[in-house]
């Protein structure tokens, strides 16, 4: 990856969190420039969050200016908004290897630096955390400020309620931050949505505020009317927002003993430099309802707020500066170059047809219409499409109640979202056996967006409750077949789950009733060796198994693979047929750990079947950042790296077993 060279910038150089308390406005406007070109040409050659970076430049440089991120506790909710932020603390050289393997996070990451206070990819736990280091502070007796940045969207969330409602109870000092842009990934939906919009349109209630300032200031000392004006200036200032505004936002938050200021323009240094001088004076909790475009400064993300949220590599244009000498960095991630569609893109097709045929089924997401596929869902059946907002919890329970009456809810979810819901699935899904169907986007690992998205955690999860099934299609044909045998005939909770990739681009037909319980053969070796050996395959996890037979017959070893789109349950006929094998390999896209190879580990001692067992998948680590390729490599899961394993047992260690 070429080196970033600063030559053609006047101030990004020397700028940090210390040294742009010292540059004037003007300087300041430069500078914004310079940072909003630096992310554009990262993020061409590496991918990331382009629009959500742009859009909250001005209100981070504000906060740098005006807190010292080595004492004072600065956290982010939704932490993927955290670039300008890395770039003016210790991580400006550094940034150019945002999401790379071993390269800088593209989220909060206290192992990264101790500038980050607080680790976060999913959106609704700043709030919390923060609170609980404002109380820290207060019990240890020690002197820092403690700021919160929560987007807009992180409203719609159980947790960030959760989090405002302690606040009331135990109020102290501490600064929240509400980056309004009306966005989360997809256009923010909700009550709380609708209120903020309306507010945004009535900028005057912090003018009032203002002038009543003023007015105070000018009139004389002693004068009776400014004693009584002081005397009645919250009642004024609350009389202005509930006559003047809208909204009831600001009330809402001052009956929580939470003084809210705004809504103020988030692109405004100067002003926001007086508005958070101000808040850093009172010794109480205050939100500071910052207006911000998703964005700002690049019309294709201004326009396109939802599609530039997140880009791959290349997919926008770099910028005006050239920071990298030479486009090294732009190889293409072999799991993200395809001309087929993704599993995303196939499902919310299949699902749209299906629904065509069956008017009960209706779909619901959390926040993600196009990150699950369902937008062309959400057009064609309006009234059978619920985006419950960042509410996971909330979706899984409403589904129970949408189940009980007869509908066939579909519920849309990246795999690490419904962990949130994770007590919902137990107590209200499947103790009572209610019909819901599951969609798990993002399962297996995702690649550049690291831990908190890799979906490696719901074989393990999910396979440990009462009355559910898991299934895990390999191609796009085994996908569709799914959905469509198993929303003929729902009858318990059902969990589908796929990755994050592109499918091999098979022909697509008529939709088929297939055995969903049964695996299939794949492969089987035609001469029998002395040595035999069994695959046993879930999901994408097929993609190895052609080359690794090729490697071990070509040793000598006879193969018999079998393809398992039913994990939970097993199939025991062909798990009761292992004791004539040698080795049993078990491949997942999960971590190893309680999921899919313990499943088999179980059956076979439950049943007496003394076999030794080879388990290739992901270690009891949380996988890092990186290229999906790269990772795969790193962790030893490819062709090559599993048939020499395979081959080391096989003749090596069985024996001795």
């Amino acid at each position: 990856m070429g080196e970033v060279s600063f030559e053609n910038t006047r101030y990004l150089k020397y700028a940090d969190y210390q040294t742009i308390r010292d540059f004037n406005y003007q300087q300041l406007q430069v500078l914004c420039q310079e940072i909003r070109d630096y992310i554009t040409e990262v993020i061409y050659h590496n991918g990331g969050h382009f629009g959500s970076n742009l859009g909250i430049l001005e209100l981070t440089v504000s906060i740098l200016r005006n807190f010292n991120p080595l004492y004072d506790k600065i956290v982010f909710d939704t932490s993927h908004q955290s670039y300008v932020y890395k770039i003016l603390t210790d991580r400006k050289e550094s940034f150019k290897t945002l999401r790379t393997l071993g390269g800088i996070s593209g989220f909060s990451k206290i192992k990264e630096s101790k500038f980050d206070h607080f680790g976060a990819g999913h959106a609704g736990t700043g709030l919390s955390a923060a609170l609980g280091y404002a109380k820290a502070r207060d019990i240890n007796k020690e002197d820092y400020n403690v700021v919160c940045i929560v987007g807009d969207a992180a409203l719609t969330c159980g947790v960030t309620f959760e989090a405002i409602n302690n606040l009331g109870q135990y109020p102290t000092k501490m600064v929240i931050v509400l980056n309004d842009n009306e966005y989360s990934i997809a256009r923010n939906v909700g009550a709380i949505s609708m209120y903020l919009k309306k507010l945004r349109n009535s900028p005057i209630i912090l003018k009032v505020e203002e002038r009543i300032d003023d007015i105070l200031t000018k009139l004389p000392v002693n004068s009776v009317i400014k004693e009584w004006i002081r005397d009645t200036k919250s009642w004024v200032e609350e009389g202005f927002t509930k006559l003047v505004s809208p909204s009831i936002i600001g009330v809402i938050f001052e009956e929580f003993g939470i003084q809210y200021i705004g809504p103020v323009d988030g692109h405004n240094v100067k002003l926001l430099d007086e508005v958070f001088g101000f808040t850093k004076s009172l010794n109480k909790p205050v939100i500071v309802h910052a207006i911000t475009q998703k964005g700002k400064g690049n019309n294709e993300a201004e326009n396109h707020s939802e599609r530039m949220h997140g880009v791959a590599k290349g997919k926008i244009k770099p910028s005006s500066f050239i920071y990298f000498s030479t486009d090294e960095g732009m190889k293409v991630d072999d799991f993200t170059k395809s001309v087929n569609k993704t599993y995303t893109e196939i499902f919310g097709e299949a699902i749209v047809e299906l629904a065509k045929r069956d008017e009960k089924i209706v779909a619901i997401t959390a926040a993600m219409p196009s990150g699950t596929g369902l937008v062309s869902f959400s057009k064609s059946f309006p009234d059978r499409f619920f985006d419950v907002g960042i509410a996971e919890e909330h979706a899984v329970i409403f589904a129970c109640g949408l189940a009980l009456t007869g509908l066939k809810p579909v519920v849309a979810i990246y795999s690490t979202f419904l962990q949130r819901a994770f007590d919902m699935l137990i107590h209200d899904v499947a103790l009572q056996n209610i019909p819901i169907l599951f969609v798990l986007d993002r399962a297996g690992i995702v690649g550049e967006d690291g831990p908190t998205h890799h979906g490696v955690f719901d074989l393990s999860y999910l396979r440990i409750i009462p009355n559910v099934e898991v299934f895990a299609p390999s191609d796009e044909l085994e996908l569709r077949n799914i959905l469509y045998t198993v929303l003929l005939d729902l009858k318990k909770p059902t969990f589908i789950r796929y990755p994050r990739d592109f499918v091999e681009g098979m022909r697509l037909g008529e939709f088929e009733k297939t055995n969903i319980y049964q695996w299939r053969m794949i492969h089987q070796t035609q001469h029998m060796f002395d040595r035999k050996v069994a695959i046993l395959s879930t999901g994408r996890m097929k993609r190895w198994v052609n080359d690794i037979c090729g490697i071990l017959e070509r040793a000598k070893v006879s193969v018999t693979a079998y393809n398992c789109i039913s994990v939970k349950p097993l199939d025991s006929n062909v798990l009761n047929s292992m004791v004539n094998y040698d080795l049993v390999v078990t491949l997942e896209d999960n971590v190893l750990a309680g999921g899919f190879s313990s499943y088999v580990l179980e059956f076979f001692n439950d049943n007496g079947i003394s076999r030794r067992v080879l388990r290739v998948g992901w270690p009891d680590e949380f996988v890092d950042h990186g290229p999906m390729n790269s990772l795969f490599k790193h962790y030893g899961i490819d062709s090559n790296e599993i048939a020499d394993k395979i081959l080391k047992e096989v003749f090596y260690k069985v024996e001795v077993f």
